[in-house]
């Protein structure tokens, strides 16, 4: 079945029916356009402000020395405007309870990377030892 081509006289009749269509309100785009300008903004600000001082470990090998300590080498890395940092490093038993607990003070080098091997002592003996975090000081 085809019908025939739309008429003005039938847009007129659409109009009577269901009113006339409105243009998009002007004061609605110019708040959309500034709240994705101030998103906009705020992303700028956290990548190049905030973003400035984080910090980032990766674990590199981990010893179990006795049944009373673990030994745990680690890499940091201080982004820009981050001079130092403490890492917390926790040793875990065979069902991942933690048995031990250590910050750690972390100065860059000139490259802003430091390799650490630190000693956490433990209440039993531990099958794994990691970094928990980092915080730029």
């Amino acid at each position: 079945m085809t019908t025939p081509a739309q008429t003005p006289a039938d847009d007129s009749h659409l109009a009577e029916r269901y009113g006339e269509r409105r243009p998009p309100n002007r004061r609605l785009l110019i708040g959309l356009g500034a709240a994705a300008a101030l998103v906009a903004l705020a992303f700028t600000f956290w990548v190049t402000v905030i973003d400035r001082s984080k910090i980032t470990w990766q674990d590199h090998s981990f010893s179990v020395r006795s049944a009373s300590e673990v030994v745990i080498t680690f890499d940091v890395q201080l982004h820009a405007g981050a001079t130092g940092a403490v890492c917390t490093v926790h040793a875990l038993n065979a069902v991942s309870t933690e048995v031990g607990l250590r910050d750690v003070t972390v100065e860059g080098g000139a490259d802003h990377r430091a390799r650490m091997t630190v000693t956490v002592p433990t209440s039993e003996e531990a099958t794994t030892g990691l970094v928990r975090g980092c915080v730029a000081r």
